[in-house]
């Protein structure tokens, strides 16, 4: 190809005129450009091998082969984030490591990249010690096996943060019983894997999402006598409930023998602790049904613990309370600060008013078993003054307690000034106008504003009958609110942040009620306080003396 051939006369006469070309011309002018696109071609090719070369040796000054190992084992650690930290990252319901799975951030995927990163994450034992194995199907076991294998290899004498998870999908329910058999014998032999390592768990969650309690002929493995004394966490959950399913026993027997625990989650009935004590303990929640003489227990053998969470609901038996005599210190937990105890009986309530001392608590919330229970507030009143805690946060639910009793209540000081979410329901029974009118702010002609009742309160729920209190539940809310943009100085209360109101309907024969009308006036400023208002129809009659009109909000 000659690459200097000159532009003929000809052609230069056609590039300076508009003159077209003849036929003879067009011949010509299609090799001269066939010419000048193959020598533009080639110069693009040699462009090409230029600039790869050119990133080829400028990835020879690249700062990550100058990267020591140990910062670049940093790097893979904050990468991977860790299981420990991972309850917004990776789902129960998902297998780590992985491989192929460029959106997880697994080990696995750093140590295909290269040569020198494979060899820093086999050699970081923190990259491996999160494993998170999911039991769906009958051959999860056999899938897995290299995989826990691995991580127990790489991980060498690391802690280990366990999850554990028997999940019953909807496809399982077409397959033999043979079939759930063996899901559940894949997890046990998973398990199997792991326990030689228990003295290295640190963490363990621990899930069985199926109905069906993992009755096998083999049993789960047995816990070693020296227990799990590094383990720190634990989560179980079973939705058993039998109180002697294997399972349950098997993680009761776990939590006893981890004498370090720092935080206990069972989701499971829970019996029999009554020779356990974790110094240690700080975080302690029982949903699913435990026994009152099992939570002194836990009160007793537990100095640091902080936050206890507790239900009641065993009705298989009576409720099983604690034996003291009058001679018998109180019981003080003096780290305690939240305590939520729900399907309480009237019994198991005294005897937490009457032996419990909590000087820390904050926020407490009791919840009854049945209404008819009676309210013992001479209890509760001496509890709070002997106590001397302050209370943040006040729930009581399912007792049949007086309004009297609860403003009673409201006026001692360590819950007066420090009371800020305060939530009252008495089984869809609409406080007395006694509560609601001390619960208001109220202005008089002489002052601007009278002693505050409550001045941090920011939060509160209760019911009112919708046709009667309907004026009253404005006064109140009106007391309690303002506009920081139209207030300078505010007023010395608090303003509500959220309002969660029952509105009590009655049941009119032939006439339909109902609490649009309160609805409306709260839309307009729904956008500046979180307002929820649920309307419930209950029985009523057809004689209210006390309506009042609701009229428009022309304050707002």
């Amino acid at each position: 190809m000659n690459k200097g051939i000159e532009v003929q006369p000809r052609l230069q006469s056609l590039l300076t005129s508009n003159e077209p070309p003849f036929d003879s011309d067009v011949l010509t002018i299609t090799e001269m450009l066939q010419e000048r696109l193959a020598h533009i071609f080639e110069l693009e090719q040699q462009l090409v091998k230029l600039r790869t070369e050119a990133h080829v040796y400028e990835s020879l000054l690249s700062g990550m082969r100058r990267l020591p190992p140990e910062l670049l084992t940093e790097i893979f650690v904050h990468y991977t984030a860790p299981i420990w930290q991972r309850d917004y990252r990776l789902s129960i319901y998902s297998c780590y490591p992985r491989a192929n799975a460029p959106h997880q951030s697994s080990p696995m995927v750093l140590s295909h990249v290269c040569r020198k990163w494979r060899l820093v994450a086999l050699s970081t034992p923190l990259l491996w010690t999160a494993i998170s194995i999911p039991h769906r199907t009958p051959l999860g076991c056999i899938s897995y096996a290299s995989l826990v294998q691995r991580c127990l290899t790489n991980s060498r004498v690391s802690p280990l943060y366990i999850t554990l998870s028997v999940l019953s999908s909807a496809q399982m329910q077409y397959r033999s019983p043979a079939a759930k058999g063996l899901r559940n014998a894949g997890a046990l032999e998973t398990l199997d894997k792991f326990m030689p390592e228990i003295y290295r768990w640190r963490y363990l969650h621990f899930d069985i999402l199926t109905s069906q309690t993992m009755l096998l002929e083999r049993n789960f493995p047995p816990i070693p006598t020296t227990g799990a004394p590094n383990m720190y966490k634990i989560f179980f959950r079973a939705f058993s409930a039998d109180l002697n399913s294997p399972e349950v026993l098997w993680a009761l027997e776990l939590i006893r023998a981890s004498p370090n625990l720092h935080k206990i989650t069972f989701l499971a009935p829970i019996l029999n602790l009554e020779a356990t004590s974790w110094i240690h303990l700080q975080y302690f929640e029982s949903r699913r049904g435990m026994r009152l003489s099992d939570l002194f227990s836990i009160f007793i053998g537990c100095p640091a613990l902080r936050s206890c969470i507790a239900c009641f609901e065993l009705e298989e038996e009576g409720p099983s309370l604690p034996s003291f005599g009058e001679s018998d210190p109180l019981i003080q937990s003096s780290y305690l600060h939240t305590l939520q105890l729900t399907h309480l009986r009237h019994a198991e309530l005294l005897a937490i008013l009457q032996w419990l001392t909590l000087p820390s608590l904050t926020d407490l919330t009791l919840a009854g078993h049945h209404v008819s229970d009676t309210w013992p507030g001479e209890l509760f009143q001496s509890f709070l003054v002997r106590s001397a805690c302050k209370l943040n946060t006040l729930s009581l639910s399912r007792f049949s307690y007086s309004d009297t009793n609860i403003m009673d209540h409201l006026r001692l000081p360590n819950i007066h000034d420090t009371l800020e979410h305060l939530e009252l329901d008495k089984w869809k029974t609409p406080i007395s106008p006694e509560l609601l009118n001390f619960l208001t702010f109220r202005f008089t002609s002489d002052s601007p504003v009278n002693f505050p009742v409550l001045p941090k309160l920011i939060d509160v729920t209760f019911a009112i009958h919708a046709i009667v209190q309907a004026v009253r539940l404005r006064e109140f809310f009106l007391s309690r609110w303002y506009e920081r943009s139209r207030n300078h100085a505010p007023f010395p209360v608090a303003a509500l942040q959220r309002m969660s109101i029952v509105l009590l309907v009655p049941y009119l024969p032939n006439a339909t009620v109902s609490g649009e009308q309160i609805r409306r006036v709260f839309s307009r400023i729904e956008e500046a306080v979180d307002i929820d208002l649920e309307t419930c129809v209950v029985d009523g009659g057809t004689d209210y003396p006390e309506i009042e009109k609701l009229g428009d909000w022309d304050e707002i």
